[in-house]
């Protein structure tokens, strides 16, 4: 009986989760979600996700490594949904990756005022075929697993979602069976007169 009441207390949070995401993508859809738009720090804030992903990389045994200098240029945008964009994908470098795998979050100046935000991993990698789709929604490489972690299948949508909010881009390439770099690429903020 108590396992029964396991299952249906952890299917009912991912079903709780799939309404939350889903609700998100609709106000992103139809351009109701506010954004708050700041200027900030892009090092501070990668700084600040990484230091609170340490601890889940650390459990999973994976050495997380971070580069992002303090001359990075500041970005505008809505600081807490670039945060979510980040995490997400750290999440995903994480879940994907086996234990004492190796992530990289790294950030540089891109070309035409840009910044460029990359997440690398040596984890099990994405077969060629699934590459393309890792945008739908609902879109799930490995069912069986990704539903054992909890995924709604929705996190890169939203993160594609949020990043067009932003003017910005994001592109995946992998290798499967020796893993994935995800990057991301947005405006950097305007000089300050």
């Amino acid at each position: 009986e108590k396992q029964f009441l396991g299952v249906i207390s952890s299917e009912s949070e991912r079903m709780a989760r799939i309404v939350t995401d889903l609700l998100t993508l609709s106000r992103l859809d139809y351009g109701r979600m506010e954004l708050r738009m700041t200027r900030f720090s892009l090092s501070a804030l990668l700084h600040k996700v990484a230091d609170a992903m340490k601890f889940t990389a650390e459990d999973s045994g994976h050495e997380l490594t971070v580069d992002a200098p303090d001359s990075l240029p500041e970005i505008t945008g809505d600081r807490e949904r670039i945060e979510q964009v980040v995490v997400n994908i750290l999440s995903n470098a994480v879940k994907y990756t086996s234990s004492g795998g190796h992530i990289r979050l790294a950030a540089c100046e891109g070309e035409k005022n840009t910044v460029r935000i990359t997440v690398q991993d040596d984890g099990i990698g994405i077969p060629a075929e699934d590459v393309p789709r890792l945008f739908e929604r609902f879109y799930r490489v490995d069912k069986a697993r990704s539903r054992e972690s909890g995924g709604t299948g929705l996190g890169l949508s939203i993160a594609q979602e949020i990043l067009n909010q932003h003017k910005g881009k994001i592109e995946i390439s992998s290798v499967y069976g020796e893993g994935t770099s995800v990057t991301i690429t947005m405006p950097a903020a305007l000089p300050q007169a």
